[in-house]
């Protein structure tokens, strides 16, 4: 399907990165503005023209949760986007911006000959040697689809994840997602877990309304209820 293709270099000493963000400076950020919007207008940095990627399709565990789990995807990220003695070069393929002015992306390093701010179409052969698709064999990221994914794309990656699901890779030899967990309020030492569900988990012990400390658990169901419906795909 069709995205816009974006050359430029990857910037792990900018910012925070981890197992599915890194920031990217562009060789030309004008496709950016060309991108549909669901919010903010692209995060541009204006002291070192970087912008924060989101990347499309998966989701990884966040710091704050259980090593060396997370660890591990920010270290296979950095890895594959900034190997060593590389000059980090590579490219992004997006077609819209998070609402956080984010650029949601299929991320590859290296480069490719096809001409910089053009329209390139991708297939599932093509996302194969994305980061995105590494970090879902790897085991080092959940799937995390919303509607505006491609169908294909999208069963590509789900077919990934099953493999690795399957092999117990990474996150999947410990995962509690379906299995169920006890919770005392530390989320640190949680088992892997879906990623969203973990910060839901974490929003929610820090919403005065609805979390009781004496009781932790008794109100998430409802919190969660509450929330804005997500735009997911199955």
């Amino acid at each position: 399907m069709s995205f816009w293709l974006l050359k430029g270099r990857f910037a792990p000493q900018l910012g925070q990165p981890d197992g599915d963000s890194v920031r990217f400076i562009p060789d030309d950020p004008a496709p950016l503005f060309r991108l549909r919007r669901r919010g903010a207008a692209p995060g541009i940095n204006a002291e070192n023209g970087s912008v924060q990627l989101r990347y499309e399709g998966i989701d990884c565990l966040e710091k704050a949760a259980i090593q060396p789990y997370s660890s591990d995807a920010t270290a296979s990220n950095l890895g594959l986007v900034a190997p060593p003695q590389s000059d980090a070069r590579g490219y992004i393929c997006t077609n819209q911006l998070d609402p956080h002015g984010r650029p949601v992306c299929f991320v590859f390093s290296g480069d490719i000959a096809r001409t910089d701010g053009t329209r390139i179409r991708l297939d599932p052969a093509d996302i194969a040697t994305s980061v995105n698709a590494t970090q879902l064999e790897r085991g080092h990221a959940y799937p995390l689809f919303y509607d505006t994914l491609y169908a294909d794309l999208r069963l590509h990656l789900a077919a990934i994840c099953t493999n690795a699901r399957q092999s117990g890779a990474g996150v999947w030899s410990a995962d509690a997602t379906t299995s169920g967990f006890a919770w005392n309020s530390d989320l640190a030492g949680l088992p892997p877990i879906f990623p969203k569900l973990w910060r839901r988990i974490d929003t929610y012990r820090r919403d005065e309304t609805f979390f009781d400390p004496n009781d932790p658990t008794a109100n998430l169901q409802a919190y969660i209820a509450s929330l804005r419906e997500e735009r997911a795909s199955s």
